[in-house]
């Protein structure tokens, strides 16, 4: 297994040992250098070190089952900025790790990545989708055509998840708003109108 590194002039990387009796190596290649700054990680799935993969069927009703594997951060470093990468070197998740994490409810749930980014790609290897996540809670989605210019962005409300508003772009620019009032209600704002 090996460890994408995805970074020019790394001239900085060092293995640091974390705790010697739990023999785990991270590779950092950004260190603190004050209270606002983050660690920040370069991984790759495939790297049986810093992750755990199991294999299994998924589906949903309707769709034929498929083979997927699920992946979970062996060793995760609470407060670290991820940048992790799956075996193609495509970059699939960034984002702040977090151990625990205080809904706004008030309730404390286990870590994981609360406030990421997710990268989605076709079949050819071209960027698809990028999925915001804000607060533990879905944000926004980006789409993409072939030659990755922005074609729309879905805004969800953060406490239902429902779309909350659509903006389409034609050429990069933004053509339209929808503005939805309810599940598949809208109305259109068009732009320079």
């Amino acid at each position: 297994m090996f460890l994408v590194i995805a970074i020019t002039g790394c001239n900085g990387c060092k293995k640091n040992v974390q705790n010697p009796n739990e023999h785990k190596v991270i590779y950092k290649i950004h260190k603190k250098t004050g209270s606002q700054d983050k660690d920040t990680l370069w991984v790759s799935q495939n790297d049986s070190l810093v992750f755990k993969s199991e294999e299994g069927m998924q589906g949903n009703p309707g769709q034929k089952a498929k083979w997927v594997t699920r992946y979970e951060l062996r060793h995760p470093k609470n407060d670290a900025y991820y940048f992790i990468y799956n075996d193609m070197k495509q970059l699939i998740q960034e984002g702040i790790y977090t151990a625990q994490y205080t809904t706004s409810e008030g309730e404390i749930i286990e870590g994981n990545f609360y406030n990421s980014k997710s990268y989605y790609y076709k079949n050819n290897g071209k960027l698809r989708s990028i999925h915001y996540q804000v607060d533990g809670r879905n944000f926004k989605t980006e789409l993409f055509n072939r030659k990755r210019e922005l074609t729309e962005i879905i805004y969800f409300n953060k406490k239902s998840g429902d779309r909350e508003k659509v903006e389409i772009y034609k050429n990069g620019k933004l053509k339209e708003t929808r503005i939805y009032t309810a599940f598949d209600v809208y109305h259109t704002v068009e732009e320079g109108k």
